[in-house]
């Protein structure tokens, strides 16, 4: 019996769990915009909607920490198999290229749980301004560029992957 054919060889899992795990992650991401952006409408009538964004916020943000983990974890072991030639310039480009996306990406995560607990002090202690203008950063802004940088960094997996 070939052992190609087996339904679920080793080095299938690695592959299949970064890609699943960027898709998870974009779809986090869009979820985090829809979802805020739906409870934004008329916010200045309804306060209380800070108080709800805040505390889903907080799920999705652990969520993101966990899948950028699994990201990180399956990369690893995708560029420590024999399963790619790094000899060839072009492919070490993408990589490092790659690596660099991904890590410019956990430090705006990094960047944007700062300004989550500044949002959620300001809202402790009445500052409703200062909760919003923090929670318009992170929805309308830094997410939105995660977005962007997590598809740049799939088109670029795409083209490692063609080469």
């Amino acid at each position: 019996m070939n052992s190609n054919t087996a339904f679920a060889r080793l080095d299938q899992i690695a592959p299949f769990v970064h890609i699943s795990s960027a898709a998870l992650f974009i779809a986090i991401e869009l979820s985090i915009v829809i979802f805020a952006r739906y409870f934004f409408k008329d916010i200045d009538q309804n306060t209380h909607r800070y108080e709800l964004i805040l505390k889903e916020c907080k799920k999705f943000f652990i969520a993101q920490i966990c899948v950028m983990f699994m990201i990180c974890l399956s990369a690893i072991f995708l560029i420590n198999t024999n399963e790619f030639k790094i000899s060839d310039p072009m492919v070490q480009a993408i990589v490092a290229t790659k690596w660099a996306l991904m890590a410019f990406i956990i430090l705006n995560l990094g960047y944007m749980t700062y300004k989550f607990d500044l949002a959620k002090k300001a809202f402790l202690s009445d500052e409703l301004l200062e909760t919003h203008e923090n929670l318009v950063l992170i929805i309308y802004y830094f997410t939105p560029l995660n977005i962007a940088l997590s598809f740049l960094s799939i088109y670029l997996g795409i083209t490692f992957r063609g080469l």
